[in-house]
């Protein structure tokens, strides 16, 4: 028997991580028959821009010196509900008159408000929630960038009939009650679709200008196609590119990366079977547990500050990580499937 559902979804506009999966997730949702409403801001506006869309202002995470600041965030974002108060009306008519049955979020914090509102079931989809559901062996040195960053994820969504947890690395479940799901990274189809093969280069991805990294890979022979820093040149063996088409066919090509720890673009380099040498950016605790998963897992490195002796140890040991990457048999559609049972469950 067939049965659809209508569903209001909520999604963080912060980078292109969250809009990304929730892309490929809401494709899913109306191949099967169901009506989604979004709910959504900033960068993520243009990327959802085909579908069924209220735009909002949404709640943007504040640094201070490189680490997430919480006084901060909360003094900022301050300013945006009197905008969100003055469209309230206008946003409620619309969700009243969509008369969703259940509602998800991906670290979007108005939507878990109305679902609680309206006494319906919500489901949580995103990786942050890994460090508040799953056992987690943080080193001392951390504690306090990721108690920060728990209360901060805790802020968005603390409450949810269902957690689906995306993770490359599998944790055990903190307290399991049977609503917990941890699942194997979601990816877009342009990734599950590439050819992969091995060039004569490694990949360096950066959102943050750093000359002391060139400067290194400056001094070693190999090869490195760069991206992040919007200019077309080649300066020895640094060979800079603009974001664009060629990024993902370079990450098929390369046969490493060295970028910063985005979870999304790790994952895709684990699918990929790439070698990773990871640089999180300072006290972004997530980026930090990331990496920490990664050299676990013998899929790469990672280094906050990476020396020439860090960069080469890493290429000497490509082999190895190689090896443990092949091993890896991840379950790209495992969130779908999940969701999936997950709504036949609240039908």
């Amino acid at each position: 028997m067939v049965f659809t559902m209508r569903i209001l979804y909520g999604v963080c506009g912060e980078g292109f991580g969250h809009s990304s999966r929730a892309k490929e997730i809401i494709e899913h949702l109306e191949s099967k028959g169901h009506k989604v409403l979004i709910i959504t801001y900033g960068q993520a506006v243009e990327v959802l821009s085909k579908f069924d869309l209220i735009e909002i202002e949404g709640i943007s995470l504040s640094f201070s010196y490189g680490r997430l600041s919480l006084s901060k965030t909360i003094i900022e974002n301050f300013s945006k509900i009197p905008k969100n108060i003055k469209n309230f009306g206008m946003i409620k008519d619309k969700i009243d008159k969509f008369k969703p049955d259940l509602y998800i979020s991906d670290m979007e914090v108005l939507v878990p408000i109305i679902s609680h509102w309206k006494k319906l079931p919500l489901i949580s989809i995103d990786n942050q929630h890994r460090l508040t559901h799953l056992e987690l062996d943080v080193p001392k040195e951390h504690n306090k960038d990721f108690l920060i960053a728990k209360t901060a994820i805790n802020l968005c969504v603390s409450r949810a009939d269902a957690f689906i947890i995306m993770s490359f690395a599998k944790s055990k479940v903190e307290k399991d009650n049977g609503k917990t799901y941890v699942v194997n990274p979601l990816l877009r189809k342009e990734i599950l679709d590439l050819k992969t093969k091995e060039d004569n280069f490694f990949l360096v991805y950066q959102t943050k200008k750093d000359k002391e990294l060139l400067n290194v890979l400056s001094k070693i022979n190999e090869k490195f196609v760069i991206y992040g820093y919007n200019k077309e040149k080649q300066r020895g063996n640094l060979i800079f590119k603009k974001t664009g088409k060629l990024f993902i066919k370079d990450l098929a090509n390369c046969k490493g990366i060295i970028a910063t720890s985005g979870f999304t673009l790790m994952s895709e380099a684990i699918y990929l079977k790439k070698p990773y040498f990871a640089l999180p950016l300072t006290g972004q605790f997530e980026q930090t547990l990331n990496s920490l998963f990664l050299k676990k897992a013998i899929y790469g490195d990672y280094s906050l500050k990476p020396t020439e002796v860090e960069i080469r140890k890493f290429i000497d040991n490509l082999d190895n990580y190689k090896h443990k990457l092949s091993k890896n048999k991840p379950k790209p559609k495992e969130t779908l499937e999940i969701l999936d049972k997950l709504l036949k469950s609240f039908n």
